[in-house]
Parts: structure tokens; sequence; C-alpha cells
């Protein structure tokens, strides 16, 4: 399969059916739980968009934002994740470099999210490089997504 080909497949919208971080041989969950909810989307302009959250965040105590707590704010944010901004193939090497120009965590705008790829029909596969953990071991971080149907070229 070419380049041009595995572009061609990565365009349209996936959703998030398993995620998990392996270190030293042993499942776990990612940061955000053990259930995730997640989607991705490709353009085929280059541009991409990803959110992930845990499925099971509480709801803020209210429906008004100068009535929620900070404590109530940071379970929200530890438990959603997003960004946007464009992407590029290198079909050879198997990687996909997500350029971000806009995310919920602020560090991340002008940076890179580098992923290994796999594509298996309506199946991609990312995998994070190995990333030191909060313990200071190293841990691959792995998202499987499922195309949804009607979408791509």
């Amino acid at each position: 399969m070419g380049a041009a080909d595995i572009e061609k497949l990565f365009v349209g919208t996936w959703q998030l059916g398993d995620s998990y971080s392996e270190k030293a041989g042993q499942r776990s969950a990612l940061p955000l739980g053990g259930q995730v909810i997640g989607q991705v989307n490709y353009d085929a302009a280059g541009n991409m968009a990803a959110q992930l959250m845990g499925a099971d965040r509480p709801p803020l105590s209210s429906r008004n934002p100068q009535e929620v707590s900070d404590a109530e704010y940071r379970v929200a944010f530890q438990g959603y994740t997003s960004y946007f901004g464009t992407y590029v193939i290198d079909a050879e090497a198997g990687t996909v470099t997500h350029h971000v120009r806009g995310a919920s965590v602020p560090n991340w705008p002008g940076h890179e999210q580098f992923r290994y790829f796999e594509l298996d029909g309506e199946q991609l596969t990312l995998r994070t490089p190995p990333m030191r953990d909060n313990d200071g071991e190293k841990a691959v971080h792995t998202l499987v997504w499922h195309k949804v149907a009607g979408t791509g070229v």
C-alpha cells in the first residue's frame, strides 16, 4: 500500500474502541480512567482534532460555572483532554505527527504529538513512544480507533 493510499485511509471520523497503557508488559488504564470515550477526525486537507474523556466523569454541581468549586473544575479538567491542529503521515516509518495549534492543556500548542500507527481495514491503532509516567517508569499508551460508517474518501 502506497503513502497516498494510507493518507486516504486516515481521512474520516474515528471513535475510540479501546485504550490502555503498557509498562513492563503489564496493561493498565490510561490516566483518564478505565473507560474512555473518544473521537478523532482527520480531513483530506491535513487538519485533525482529537477529544478524549473518562466515561465516569461526575457532573458539575451547577450549570452556572461561577457556582462550581475549584475542586470540581480540577476533576473535570483532569478527566478530559482535547487538541486540534494539522497532521503529517510518514507511511514508510508508520508514524503520524500531530502539530498542535490549540488544546485543553495550555502547554501543548506549538508542540507535536507523535504516534506510531497501524491500519487494519476500519481499525486504526495509535501508540505513543515510551513516555515517563508519574512513577518515573516508561509506558506506552495505546488507543484503538474504529472508523465511523460513512466517513472517509
